[in-house]
C-alpha cells in the first residue's frame, strides 16, 4: 500500500522529517567473507538462472611422484588434471515503495527521496540475509547428510575449546588464516563477560567488534536462534567461522533503466495520483564446494511461477549437496547457549 496522509505525523511547523536510524547492521556483508569476482557477474548476465560452475581441483600430493632414472625404456605416465563442479542459482529481486501525491503536496516532503537514499543499505541488508540463509542451508545439510562433520556442540555456553575444535574440523586447512567468526549478540556478550575479545590495534586498525583467536568478530542478530529459551533452558545459537572469500557473491542491476524505475498512475487517489519507486537487483550468493539442487523453490509464496529461492529455500538441507572434501569447505559451525 502507498504512503497516505494517515501514515504521516504532522507538525505545527514545517520542518524536514527526521529519519529513523537503521539498527540492522551490515557487518557480515562488509566483513570480507564474500568473494566478488567477474566470472559470477558474467553468469548473472547470461541467459539462465541456474549455473554450473566448474573449478580446478588442487594437485593431489598424496600420490608419490616419479623418480628419474637412466633406463631408456621406462616411460612415465602423467596424471590427469581434475575438475569438479558447483551449481548455483541466481535470485531476481525487486521492491517498490509508493506514495500518494497528495502527501507530497500537503507535507512538502517527498518520501521517495528518503527511499532513494536508503537503497544501497537496503540491498546490502537483503544480501546479508541471503548469506545467513545460505550458511544455515549448509549447516542443515551437514547435519542431515554429512554426520555434522562441520559442527561442534559446545554443550552449553560458548567456550574457547569449542571454537578451536570447530576450526579443527577443517584439518590442516586451519593453517591458512581464518578470516572471521560471526555470532549473535547474546554469544558475543558471553565472550565479553569472560574478557576474551581482543581489541589490541594491529597497524592502527581495530575491527569494530574486536578479534577472537585472531579472527575478526562479526555481531549479527540475524544469525538464527535454533532453539528458543524455555523455563529452565537457555536459547541455543549458531556461530559461524569463515575463511575470507568463503562465499561467492555477485550483484547486478538489470540492464538499461529497469534497475530503478518510477511508475506514475494519475487516476489513483481520485485523480490526485500515486507515484511508485521500483528498485531491482539480480543476486548470486554461493558457498564454495556446494551444489544448489533447486529441489524446492517457493519464492515469497505469492508468485504464480517462482523463479528465485527464498530465505527459507536457501536454508533447506535438501537444496544443498557438498561436492568436495570437508576440509576444503572454509566454513565451520559452533552450537552453543548463552547464560
Amino acid at each position: 500500500m502507498p504512503t497516505v496522509l494517515s501514515d504521516v505525523v504532522f507538525q505545527d511547523e514545517l520542518r524536514d522529517y527526521m529519519q529513523q536510524p537503521v539498527i540492522e547492521q551490515t557487518n557480515l556483508f562488509n566483513s570480507g567473507i564474500l568473494a566478488r569476482n567477474n566470472e559470477m557477474n558474467a553468469l548473472l548476465a547470461s541467459p539462465s538462472n541456474v549455473f554450473n560452475i566448474p573449478f580446478w581441483l588442487s594437485l593431489d600430493s598424496t600420490i608419490e611422484p616419479n623418480y628419474s632414472n637412466d633406463v631408456y625404456e621406462d616411460i612415465a605416465t602423467p596424471l590427469a588434471i581434475a575438475t569438479a563442479e558447483q551449481t548455483a542459482r541466481a535470485a531476481y529481486l525487486n521492491e517498490g515503495w509508493a506514495t500518494m501525491n497528495l502527501v507530497k503536496n500537503i507535507t512538502n516532503q517527498d518520501p521517495l527521496d528518503f527511499v532513494a537514499g536508503q537503497l544501497v543499505s537496503y540491498w546490502q541488508r537483503q544480501a546479508q540475509r541471503r548469506v545467513i540463509a545460505t550458511a544455515m542451508g549448509v549447516y542443515n545439510n551437514n547435519v542431515a547428510s554429512n554426520g555434522s562433520d562441520m559442527v561442534v556442540d559446545a554443550g552449553g555456553t560458548i567456550t574457547a575449546e569449542a571454537i578451536i575444535r570447530a576450526k579443527a574440523t577443517m584439518g590442516d586447512y586451519t593453517a591458512n588464516a581464518l578470516g572471521a567468526i560471526a555470532m549473535h549478540s547474546a554469544v558475543f556478550t558471553q565472550l565479553s563477560i569472560l574478557n576474551l575479545i581482543d581489541f589490541t590495534p594491529i597497524g592502527d586498525q581495530v575491527p569494530l567488534n574486536g578479534r577472537y583467536q585472531g579472527m575478526t568478530v562479526i555481531i549479527d542478530d540475524g544469525l538464527p536462534v535454533i532453539a528458543a529459551a524455555t523455563e529452565g533452558a537457555p536459547a541455543s545459537y549458531i556461530s559461524i567461522v569463515f575463511k575470507g572469500g568463503a562465499i561467492g557473491y555477485a550483484e547486478e542491476q538489470p540492464a538499461g533503466l529497469d534497475g530503478l524505475a518510477v511508475e506514475r498512475v494519475e487516476a489513483r487517489g481520485n485523480g490526485g495520483g500515486v507515484e511508485t519507486l521500483w528498485s531491482r537487483r539480480d543476486m548470486l550468493v554461493h558457498p564454495f564446494g556446494y551444489k544448489f539442487l533447486s529441489a524446492t523453490i517457493t519464492g515469497n509464496t505469492t508468485e504464480t511461477r517462482p523463479q528465485s529461492a527464498s530465505w527459507a529455500d536457501l536454508a533447506l538441507a535438501t537444496n544443498w549437496q557438498r561436492t568436495v572434501d570437508r576440509k576444503q569447505v572454509p566454513i565451520a559451525f559452533i552450537r552453543s547457549t548463552a547464560a
